[in-house]
């Protein structure tokens, strides 16, 4: 039972993830939006990126894109882990996620205790 709680929790954190996603991603859209208008009528990018609101859209972009791949990583784990104990084997799991059985043997080991984050520039 500890595999299900832990796959619903897993959906739950990634459903939040996506909901938040979903609200920054429209106000990126208009972000965007503006930063093209204001290059169109001839501003310098330079100048319409120092006036732009921090972080920058490209920035914002890097966490979304980090905080969806490790919430959809912890639901890809949890599901594997719930599908083993449910008895799948490893070549079962491979197949539903579409990965070599190597990827699904690493998917069910234990985690490292702990989490680093990807290398990334830190905006200024």
């Amino acid at each position: 039972m500890d595999e299900v709680r832990r796959t619903s929790k897993a959906l739950d954190v990634l459903a939040e993830a996506l909901r938040r996603t979903a609200d920054e991603m429209t106000v990126l859209a208009k972000r965007a939006d503006l930063l093209r208008q204001t290059i169109d009528d001839g501003a310098p990018l330079a100048a319409a990126m120092a006036s732009e609101e921090r972080p920058l859209i490209i920035s914002k972009l890097v966490e979304i894109t980090d905080r969806l791949h490790a919430t959809g990583g912890e639901v890809r784990r949890a599901e594997a882990r719930q599908l083993q104990t449910e008895g799948h084997t490893h070549d079962q799991i491979a197949a539903v996620f579409g990965v070599t059985r190597q990827r699904a043997s690493a998917l069910l080991k234990a985690e490292p205790a702990e989490r680093r984050p990807p290398k990334r520039p830190q905006p200024s």
